[in-house]
């Protein structure tokens, strides 16, 4: 069955032919197999996800030798900085790491994680015809993913703690390591973790896709579910992070919520003057639920103990012995090692072991590919966030919270080749474009 096909009410099933059906099958298997990047992969590298995207790269090559011309609103600046972002990560790993098996690896991931994550799915984004039934469908099929997401990661919580029934033995994960994980939060719950290797992927993943969740179920004007189906969609997401207990995530995700609503201060404003009724009642309505989940949960409890606990564990004491370690060998370099780096896996290049890996995107990048790195990484996010603004729909505010969460977040994970991230991104740009060219849509735009 084809997850992307154009169904239009009142037509007879149309059926794209050739490499634009495969297109559309392959980029639908990918957005539902998003979040398995760690049950069900093949192996700690070869996921699901990635296992699509490279299907959907072999149709990219295809398809361009048999067209001999890239989709129309493809290129960009953001293609200019992955190509210099290439060069460098390859200049780095010939003056730092040549020979070295772990660096080439390292340097094989930056190459794919890039050219499969956001190359790839820009070209099959743009290469789609109908691109406001493709519009729908990503909004469509994101909900799905995280719900059946969340909903997982609530039954796992649940049974394992209420019941003692440990669902991820169900779930097939690619080492012992992942699978025997166990975390134990304040001495007497479990952690849920959904389908990632640890609790605060899981709400990473969460972070970037809910707001586009909530935007379908309430702005798009594309979801006719009944009312109480969506408050009871919204409550099992809050549930899965109150549930995953993600520091991170209790803190990213306000502030990526209030600052994109400065940004869009205006345009909230006007909504809130023509809708006052609605807002007044969806508002008592949002503060009597989060008392009562506060009263079921202890919500504020959990939080500043989460919070607390986090701060006196192991696991801060070694994110800053990482970052500690970072400034010690960083700041020892001559000035052309600190514009390149250390090279691809430069912690195992300088003699050290994988206990030196630093885990924050930003200081990674800044001491495997130096200071032209990060700019490199900034200009790119700077680019997409730009765009975000450039969206004359609702939807650009939520793109936005998405955006904010995945670059905040990224300061407390270095796990680039996850998917999540990049995705928004194609997604932000998917839609800057035909928003503002709303002729190059076919059919009838529906942006909201």
């Amino acid at each position: 069955m084809d997850i992307l096909q154009n169904n239009k009410p009142g037509q007879p099933l149309q059926k794209p032919s050739g490499l634009d059906y495969w297109f559309r099958l392959w980029l639908g298997c990918y957005i539902v197999t998003m979040p398995f990047i760690s049950a069900f992969a093949l192996t700690d590298i070869v996921s699901l996800p990635l296992i699509f995207a490279f299907f959907l790269f072999l149709l990219m090559v295809a398809r361009i030798i048999k067209t001999g011309k890239l989709p129309l609103g493809f290129g960009g600046y953001d293609l200019l900085i992955i190509c210099l972002f290439f060069f460098l990560t390859g200049f780095s790993y010939i003056m730092n790491g040549w020979g070295n098996p772990k660096s080439l690896n390292h340097t094989i991931a930056y190459f794919s994680s890039f050219l499969l994550f956001y190359v790839t799915i820009k070209f099959a984004f743009f290469s789609i015809r109908d691109q406001t039934f493709l519009l729908k469908r990503i909004l469509q099929l994101i909900t799905y993913t995280t719900l059946v997401s969340a909903l997982f990661g609530n039954a796992e919580f649940i049974l394992w703690n209420g019941l003692g029934i440990d669902l991820n033995k169900l779930v097939p994960r690619p080492n012992e390591l992942e699978a025997s994980y166990n975390v134990t939060v304040l001495g007497f719950f479990h952690r849920a973790r959904g389908f990632a290797p640890e609790s605060g992927h899981f709400t990473f993943m969460l972070e970037l896709f809910s707001p586009l969740t909530i935007y379908y179920l309430y702005f798009s004007g594309f979801c006719k579910w009944n009312r109480i189906i969506k408050i009871l969609c919204v409550a099992v997401i809050i549930l899965s992070f109150i549930f995953a207990v993600s520091t991170a995530s209790f803190v990213i995700l306000p502030v990526a919520f209030l600052l994109a609503a400065i940004i869009y201060a205006r345009s909230i404003i006007a909504f809130i003057n023509a809708h006052l009724q609605k807002v007044v009642l969806v508002t008592a309505g949002t503060a009597a639920a989060v008392l009562l989940l506060n009263y079921l949960f202890s919500v504020y409890t959990l939080i500043f103990s989460s919070i607390t606990d986090k701060m006196d564990s192991n696991s801060f004491d070694d994110r800053q012995d990482r970052i500690n370690f970072f400034f010690q060998q960083f700041s020892r370099l001559d000035v052309m090692k600190k514009m390149y780096g250390t090279g691809p896996s430069g912690a195992t290049i300088l003699g050290f072991d994988e206990s030196k890996s630093i885990l924050s995107l930003y200081y990674s990048i800044t001491f495997e590919l130096g200071f032209l790195g990060l700019l490199l990484l900034s200009l790119l996010f700077g680019y997409v966030v730009i765009h975000s603004l450039k969206i004359k729909s609702k939807i650009g505010y939520f793109l936005l919270v998405s955006l904010i969460s995945g670059i905040l977040h990224y300061y407390f994970i270095a796990n680039y080749w996850y998917p999540w991230f990049w995705f928004i991104c194609i997604v932000t740009l998917l839609y800057s474009h035909f928003t503002n060219n709303p002729s190059a849509v076919s059919g009838k735009p529906t942006f909201k």
